[in-house]
């Protein structure tokens, strides 16, 4: 496998990873609003707390690897 489609399937399995942890920090939001009766219905921008911290994540996991995958590859 040419260096581009390596590049190209861990950029891939980053976006996966953090899909997957927001799907999980979805699923404990519902149990929290469950388990401290907040009406999720009538704060449905709860949700965007996942959502925002999955996106986040990724981004921060692709710049550091960026950084690290140059100060390696200068070396």
């Amino acid at each position: 496998m040419s260096g581009r489609d390596s590049f190209i399937l861990e950029l891939i399995y980053f976006a996966v990873g953090c899909a997957a942890l927001g799907v999980l920090f979805a699923f404990i939001l519902v149990f929290a609003c469950q388990y401290f009766g907040i009406d999720i219905y009538k704060n449905l921008w709860l949700l965007l707390i996942p959502l925002v911290l999955s996106i986040s994540l990724n981004i921060l996991i692709l710049e550091l690897y960026g950084k690290f995958k140059r100060k390696k590859r200068s070396r």
